[in-house]
This record gives structure tokens, C-alpha cells and sequence, in this order.
């Protein structure tokens, strides 16, 4: 066990400290946790289309560095393998410590170990709640039954979609012990009082929130491959096909077969876990389908725990075979580690830090900062000097008519800088018709909004400069 910990350990740690600095996800985490409590915490939070209690963990790092917070992920997932090993133990030894195995190489994980969001801490607290379920089953008492809710408690106060995760475990908890305590009752009723405001809130905003994506059935292809191959593909949004790359081909399908196999025989004895899975599964691709919210593989982590137990399942159940396909597929997540495309050394292409190094060596005196307000970047510089102006997702229609019109606000002789994020501003100046009413608004206007400023700075302004690094382009002038 203490090999498996120290494997967990080692392949978390690998390239954890990222030079490209947070990404917005990550920048909101940091901004939420850093605004005091007296100070619009709650206002803040109740922006967001996630629960607290992430926030609540993170508050006391918010002033440390990157680094550190980083390391707030990786210590819920070094406890999710010894959680893991307790509840493959609820079967067998060998399975706990096949369980743990699984959860200590598989690269999904460790890529959410090293981000600065809930998803390592969800995971956790998923474990923690497949270990009390299987438990009061088994014996529905007292002590098991308040490690229930309590964890189904703290999921829900995690992520918003945890509600599916905990009302199919519940029914499924119903559904085995023929019975349900009042006191279980009484407690749900009091939690959804509690939630009520947070969730009113949230179902509001999730369509708002939810814009960049489509639903296809490569969605659930990519979970299942996300889950079981070292390749992380639908982190953000899933390619159109499966085979999008020929040169990790391999590395996606053999693992995600072999983790499939092994999948199936686990079901045999797991019927009950195994259905709470798919039903998620299924209601999640029923709300992508209308709309309401993008399938994500991290959306549905609360279900990753029970498909580790059925791989460990299926991996004894194969015996012989099982053991030689087990030994693959973890050297596959290992041996991942000395590629170019492990995914702790997946490029944070949208991490601020990146344009905040070009904005510093430009040195303008005025910056124009698209998509994202200026204090997104507040994190990595100084701008308290400067004259910042935005277009921003909540102004953006008051420059439809006429982007390039913010630039009418520098003087002649002002230096000035224009930061573009390129993976929502794509489109080709040539090609923004063929695209129109085929991809999310978002992406026209900005990129609308991307042509017509470049147009202007190209007759207004001389020794422009253009740097493009990671998903950022910042188009550098004087005024003439």
C-alpha cells in the first residue's frame, strides 16, 4: 500500500507548478476564496453556477502561491487512494488494493489533482460516499447511516450536478433495505431548505453558462475514454470524431478497451452501483441533449468511484487474464508519464499569466482587454497605472453595431494594447457568415469584434506589434 501512495504521489507531483499561471476556472476559484467574508464572499459565490463549500476549503490559501494552491487539489486526491482501498476492501483485500491502484495511476485524476477546482475534492467526497453506501447495505446502522448523509451533505454543497448522483444513490439505498429512517427524511428536508437559495439560483444561470458546446454521441465515447485511457480529451469540449489523432490513437483505445472488458465482468455483482452510473450517465446526456449544461467527463465524477470497483471487479473476475490486463493498462497510465501528452504536462494555453508577461514587455498606456474585464489578470499585474477599457461578455451587444469603436478613446501619440482570446474569437474574417447560427453567438461576436479592432489598429496606428502565445493574440500600437 505504501508503493501504491508513493506511485499516487509521484505521478501528482509531476510538473504540478504551471508557468502559464491560472486559467479563468481556476482564476475564479482563487478570486472567490480570496473576497472576504464581510466583504461580498456570499454575493460572489451566488454568481456562480457551483456551490461553496470548494470555496470554503480553498479561503485559507488564497494568498499563497500558484503552487500552493495547486497543492490544495493534491491532498484530497493522496486520500481518495487510501478512501478507494477501504472501499474495494468492502469486497476483498486484493480488491482494495487493486482499487487503490487504479485510483493512484489513472490519469484523470491526477490531471484534477492538479487544477485549482472542486473536482479532486469531489472525488473524495464521491468515495467517501460509495464506501458508506456499500456499508449500509450491508448493515444499516447508526454510524453508517450519519456517514451517508454527511457525505451526500458535502457533495451537495460541492457541485451542483451532485444532486443526481445522491438521488440515485438514494434510491438505490431504498430500493436494497426495503426502508428508510425518518431521521433520513427529516435531514434530506432540511438540506434542501438550506440548498434552496443556491439551487434556485443555479438552475437560473446554468443555460447562461453553458453556451460553448453540443451534444454529440462522441460526448460519451470521450467520458469512457477520459475515465479509462491517459488521454484527457473532453476536459473543455469533445472533438467532433473519436479518432481526432492518429498519433494517440492507441493510447486512447487499448486502455479504454481493456478498462471496458474489465467493466463488464465487474457489472455481474455490482448491478445495483452499476445502474446508478448508467443513470447518470443517461440524465446528464438528457440535459446536454435540451441544452442545459455541456458533458463535461469532470461533470460526472461522482460516478468514477464506482466505475474504479467495477474495474477492480472485472480485473479479478478475469483471474489469469484479468492480471495481465490490469498490469497493461496501469504501465499504459505510467508509461503516459514520458510523452509529450500526459496530461500533467497539458499546456494551460488560456492561463493568464501568459498575456500578462506580453502586456509587461509592451508596456502600453492604455490596455483593451476582450472577453474577460481587466481584473481577471489583477493576479499577475499591476494595472492600477494604466487606462483599461473591455469588451466583455455582459457589455458586448453595446458594441455590435461598431467594435472598432473603443479605440476612438485613445489619444493620438497613446500607446496602446488590444488582448484578444483566440479559442473564443477563431472564426476567419472570411468565414463569419458560413459559421453564423452554426456555432454559439459567443464565438461570432467576438471574433466580429477581433476583425474589426485588428482593422482599425492597422490604418490608425504605426509600429504595431503581434504576439500570440498559448490562446491569447495582443495586438500592440501607437496612435497616430
Amino acid at each position: 500500500m505504501y508503493l501504491i501512495i508513493l506511485l499516487g504521489l509521484i505521478l501528482r507531483l509531476s510538473f504540478v507548478d504551471k508557468f502559464e499561471g491560472l486559467w479563468n476556472d481556476e482564476y475564479v476559484s482563487w478570486m472567490i476564496a480570496s473576497t472576504p467574508f464581510n466583504d461580498g464572499f456570499w454575493s460572489e459565490v451566488l454568481k456562480q453556477c457551483h456551490m461553496p463549500l470548494y470555496y470554503l476549503y480553498l479561503k485559507p490559501f488564497a494568498n499563497c502561491s500558484d503552487l500552493i494552491l495547486r497543492l490544495t487539489s493534491l491532498v484530497p486526491g493522496m486520500i481518495s487512494i487510501c478512501i478507494m482501498y477501504l472501499v474495494g476492501r468492502e469486497y476483498s483485500k486484493k480488491n482494495g488494493y487493486i482499487a487503490a491502484l487504479i485510483t493512484s495511476s489513472l490519469s484523470f485524476l491526477i490531471y484534477y489533482s492538479q487544477e485549482v477546482r472542486f473536482y479532486s475534492l469531489l472525488f473524495l467526497l464521491s468515495s467517501i460516499s460509495l464506501l458508506f453506501t456499500i456499508k449500509l447495505i450491508k448493515k444499516f446502522n447508526k454510524i453508517n447511516l450519519i456517514g451517508y448523509i454527511i457525505s451526500s451533505i458535502l457533495i451537495l454543497f460541492t457541485h451542483v450536478l451532485g444532486f443526481i448522483y445522491v438521488f440515485l444513490n438514494l434510491i438505490y439505498i431504498v430500493y436494497k433495505r426495503k426502508k428508510i429512517s425518518i431521521k433520513m427524511i427529516l435531514f434530506s428536508i432540511f438540506i434542501l431548505i438550506l440548498l434552496l437559495p443556491f439551487g434556485i439560483n443555479i438552475l437560473n444561470m446554468l443555460p447562461s453558462s453553458q453556451w460553448w458546446g453540443n451534444f454529440s454521441y462522441t460526448n460519451i465515447l470521450f467520458l469512457f475514454s477520459d475515465y479509462l485511457s491517459p488521454i484527457l480529451t473532453n476536459h473543455i469540449n469533445a472533438p467532433p470524431v473519436f479518432f481526432y489523432d492518429r498519433n494517440i490513437t492507441i493510447w486512447i483505445t487499448l486502455p479504454t478497451i481493456i478498462g471496458f472488458i474489465a467493466m463488464c465482468f465487474g457489472i455481474k455483482n455490482n448491478k445495483g452501483i452499476s445502474a446508478i452510473a448508467l443513470f447518470a450517465i443517461i440524465v446528464m446526456s438528457i440535459l446536454a441533449m435540451t441544452h442545459k449544461i455541456v458533458f463535461i467527463s469532470k461533470y460526472l465524477i461522482e460516478i468514477l468511484p464506482i466505475i474504479i470497483i467495477l474495474l477492480s471487479m472485472g480485473f479479478i473476475r478475469l483471474k489469469k487474464i484479468g492480471i495481465i490486463l490490469l498490469t497493461i493498462f496501469i504501465l499504459f497510465h505510467i508509461s503516459c508519464l514520458f510523452t509529450p501528452f500526459y496530461v500533467t504536462k497539458l499546456p494551460r494555453t488560456e492561463g493568464h499569466r501568459l498575456v500578462c508577461e506580453v502586456l509587461k514587455k509592451h508596456n502600453s498606456n492604455t490596455i483593451i482587454f476582450t472577453y474577460y474585464e481587466p481584473n481577471r489578470f489583477d493576479r499577475y499585474i499591476d494595472l492600477n497605472n494604466k487606462n483599461t477599457l473591455y469588451i466583455s461578455k455582459i457589455n458586448r451587444f453595446d458594441y455590435l453595431d461598431n467594435p472598432s469603436k473603443i479605440l476612438d478613446k485613445i489619444k493620438g501619440g497613446e500607446s496602446v494594447s488590444v488582448v484578444f482570446l483566440d479559442s473564443v474569437s477563431f472564426v476567419p474574417y472570411n468565414k463569419i457568415n458560413d459559421y453564423e447560427n452554426k456555432i454559439p453567438e459567443m464565438f461570432i461576436t467576438f471574433s466580429k469584434i477581433k476583425h474589426s479592432i485588428l482593422e482599425k489598429v492597422n490604418i490608425e496606428y504605426k509600429d504595431c506589434k503581434i504576439d500570440t502565445i498559448g490562446s491569447w493574440t495582443v495586438i500592440s500600437g501607437i496612435k497616430k
